[in-house]
């Protein structure tokens, strides 16, 4: 059986209040905090205007060719 190739890690500082609501709204979503946190980076990506700008202005619409 192949392994699975290890994703990236991303590590972010947040304030204390912020910590204790994310863990909090991954439990009542039955998730975890990564699944959470790569949920709200997918909406933002998706959603924010700048965002898709500079997607389209610097193609990074499939960056795949880039992997290591």
């Amino acid at each position: 059986m192949a392994a699975k190739k290890r994703k990236p890690e991303i590590r972010v500082f947040v304030e204390e209040d912020l910590d204790r609501r994310l863990k909090a709204l991954a439990g009542l979503k039955d998730t975890s905090l990564s699944g959470l946190v790569n949920e709200a980076i997918e909406f933002y990506i998706n959603h924010n205007a700048e965002a898709q700008r500079l997607i389209k202005r610097f193609n990074l619409e499939d960056l795949s060719d880039l992997e290591e």
